[in-house]
């Protein structure tokens, strides 16, 4: 029987067996190469991106914490200048100086005392309190219900 295929390309059952496997084989060992390559540099990206914003937010806390100190300064400075004012106020209205220093430091004494309890309020939360209590809601329970037997009528 005459057939109009060259050589090369006729397909025998052996050639069948062997060569698709290699090319699979191949083709799925590159494709997972070029995976593997594109995770490394997706990674490699992605960990360069951290780095550079790691040191965008250290340069950031720096400029922050140098800004909130001279903020504190100008603040402590302007607070001064305030309790300077009304000293010179208070002499003004015929109080002595030493009578103007004592209002003036009974009156710093009682802002601070206030802020002493406001951060003393605030400070409560820091110690998780809702947890704390349901926690011990709970162990106050199971004690109290292991603990409880029925009482006869003696008991009362």
């Amino acid at each position: 029987m005459p057939t109009n295929i060259p050589p090369a390309e006729v397909i025998t059952p052996t050639s069948t067996v062997t060569e698709p496997s290699p090319k699979k084989s191949d083709s799925l060992s590159g494709m997972l190469g070029e995976f593997i390559q594109q995770i490394r540099t997706q990674f490699r990206q992605q960990l360069q991106l951290l780095t550079l914003e790691t040191q965008r937010a250290a340069e950031s806390l720096v400029a922050m914490c140098i800004l909130g100190f001279f903020a504190a300064l100008l603040l402590l400075s302007t607070w001064v200048l305030s309790l300077q004012l009304l000293w010179l106020g208070l002499q003004a209205i015929g109080l002595l100086p030493w009578q103007g220093l004592l209002l003036l430091w009974l009156l710093q004494l009682l802002a601070m005392l206030v802020c002493v309890r406001l951060i003393r309020y605030h400070s409560r939360f820091l110690r998780f309190p809702a947890t704390i209590e349901s926690l011990s809601v709970t162990e106050v329970e199971t004690a109290t219900s292991s603990s409880q037997e029925p009482r006869s009528s003696n008991d009362v």
